[in-house]
């Protein structure tokens, strides 16, 4: 048998595909609980390891696209975004996008 000795500290570990890593933001976003009023309602992958979120707005009165980064610390993201897409001075309007009313952008956050 052949022993082949591993040295972790120069192992580089390869990264999370894209399409991964917008897996793990949409699963953390789905409540299966809530079929009537869901939060999250759709995504769009944006390219360069952007994604924007589409979700129903508070009141629901209307859906807000929100851009993220892929590559962020998504965990305080996840669980900071419903509160953040309510604040009113982060809303944008979304002309070019027929999808949403209003558009957050969370990519520096």
């Amino acid at each position: 048998m052949t022993l082949i000795r591993l040295h972790p500290e120069k192992i580089t570990p390869e990264p999370e595909p894209e399409q991964g890593l917008a897996l793990n933001v949409l699963r953390a976003l789905s409540d299966p609980g809530d079929d009537e009023n869901p939060f999250l309602i759709g995504f769009l992958m944006r390219g360069n390891s952007r994604l924007r979120l589409y979700v129903r707005h508070p009141d629901g009165t209307g859906i807000i696209g929100a851009d993220i980064h892929l590559t962020d610390a998504l965990t305080a993201l996840n669980a900071s975004l419903p509160s953040l897409v309510e604040e009113e001075e982060r809303h944008q309007p979304a002309p070019d996008d027929p999808h949403c009313d209003l558009v957050v952008d969370l990519t520096d956050w």
